[in-house]
């Protein structure tokens, strides 16, 4: 059952000829944008990537310039309203009978929102990886089944920057969003950090591009889309009136969580202790009875295990948390198949093994890090050797491993506890009771035990066998 209607006109270009999808259905469209959902390695892109990200070249083409059409001339107006168009629903690209979908979020970022390249040492558009594709498609697929997302990824993807770009897309197009921005520390979102980049951003769009849209209040980790214009003798606040507000929390996991939430990014999700109380209180201000309103956002590398318990929480029970799951067989060095939130390893967009088209080379990726890890093992020691890993993890296991020197070898106990967990092994659930004279009482029972702790909210039965 739907509640909402749902109406969307996607631009396409189809074989070179750009036309139209109509969605007039919810269900339709989540089948649509989850057929192009793949994996990295697996996307296919080919030389029609070039359309994906038309714009930037364009724009570096023609001397730093979008549109060379006058200034609010018909084609200068019919430019900038079809751009806005595809950076707020996004683009599909049909050739040679293979379809890809680019999410609004990812669409803008390619082609409006220049970073700074640490390879070439200057500010450039993002080259296109299908590694960041596969990030913006995961969470657009979370936004339409009205779930949040969960990302735990290998460091060097740029996440912070697709991120920010992600809301300052909903602040420069949406009227009356709130978003927000939370970390355990303020350092990673203050002035030198995430927030740097959203300065970035505003600058380019306001000089390079025709949406100008200034900020009153325009202050560090608070924003509002407005400005004060006189109108009849009268002062007037206009503009889209969408607010950007940042906050941390080293003090109380809650503070600054209160209101109404769009869109809530929470930065270093992976050193973010807290991080599941903080989204405990903000789950309600982003939901209308069944149908979520808003979006939470927790992406990060795993910090000290001790930080990454909320992170690991939300990967490994997606279900349990309203995280959107995926399934892969990512979850050991087995190959082990199972549900958790999105899950970006060592091996998908790793330079150099990425070909000129921006597919993923997984296999070229592995074979290189087999090496590496053999040689990281000679020669570190065995708590250093699993901390160097789980930065650079090929599976969850290896993300969130045990990093303290152990008498007995992590792989075995790992795959012992995954068989416990997985109840791969004979076992009878009893209830253990003494009599009135102290002796031992042994009693079948139907409950099944305790098998996480702290007991969830949500189990009925606290008690366990």
């Amino acid at each position: 059952m739907e509640f909402v209607d749902f109406h969307k006109i996607i631009p396409t270009w189809d074989n070179g000829v750009w036309t139209e999808t109509e969605f007039t259905d919810l269900q339709k469209y989540r089948d649509f944008v989850k057929s192009t959902f793949k994996e990295p390695g697996k996307y296919e892109l080919d030389e029609t990537a070039e359309v994906f990200n038309e714009q930037a070249r364009l724009f570096r083409k023609q001397g730093d310039v979008y549109c060379i059409a006058p200034f609010r001339s018909k084609d200068f107006v019919k430019y900038w309203d079809a751009e806005k168009q595809k950076s707020t629903v996004g683009v599909i690209v049909h050739n040679n009978n293979k379809t890809w979908f680019l999410p609004r979020d990812y669409y803008f970022w390619i082609n409006f929102l220049p970073i700074y390249d640490k390879i070439k040492k200057k500010f450039d558009f993002p080259q296109i990886w299908d590694v960041q594709l596969h990030m913006a498609l995961y969470e657009e697929l979370a936004e339409i089944h009205w779930k949040h997302s969960s990302i735990l990824k290998k460091r060097q993807i740029a996440s912070s920057y697709f991120h920010m770009g992600k809301l300052i897309n909903r602040m420069w197009f949406d009227e009356g969003c709130v978003l927000k921005i939370g970390a355990s520390l303020k350092d990673y979102i203050n002035g030198s950090g995430s927030w740097k980049f959203l300065d970035e951003y505003k600058t380019f769009l306001n000089s390079s591009t025709a949406w100008y849209r200034p900020m009153n209040p325009d202050k560090t980790l608070l924003w509002q889309q407005k400005i004060e214009v006189t109108q009849g003798g009268r002062k007037k606040s206009v503009g889209l009136k969408g607010t950007m507000s940042g906050m941390s929390f080293e003090q109380s996991p809650t503070k600054g969580v209160g209101g109404p939430c769009t869109l809530f990014f929470y930065e270093e999700a992976g050193i973010a202790p807290t991080m599941d109380k903080t989204a405990e209180y903000l789950f309600p201000a982003m939901q209308a009875g069944d149908i979520t309103t808003g979006m939470f956002i927790g992406a990060g590398s795993v910090g000290d295990l001790k930080d990454c318990e909320p992170l690991k929480e939300m990967t490994l029970h997606p279900d349990d948390n309203n995280i959107y799951a995926v399934e892969s067989n990512l979850m050991d060095k087995e190959g082990k198949w199972g549900r958790h939130g999105l899950f970006i390893p060592e091996q998908h967009g790793m330079p150099p093994y990425i070909d000129n088209h921006g597919n993923s080379q997984v296999e070229e990726a592995l074979k290189s890090l087999e090496t590496k890890f053999e040689e990281w093992k000679r020669k570190l020691r065995p708590e250093l050797y699993q901390l160097r890993i789980s930065q650079h993890p090929r599976n969850i296991e290896e993300a969130f491993a045990y990093r303290e020197e152990s008498k007995f070898p992590l792989d075995l106990v790992g795959m012992q506890k995954r068989s416990i967990e997985d109840k791969e092994y004979p076992q009878e659930f009893v209830d253990l009771e003494e009599d009135f004279q102290g002796k031992l009482v042994v009693r079948k029972t139907t409950k099944a035990p305790i098998s996480t702790f702290p007991i969830r909210l949500n189990e009925e039965d606290k008690t366990g066998s």
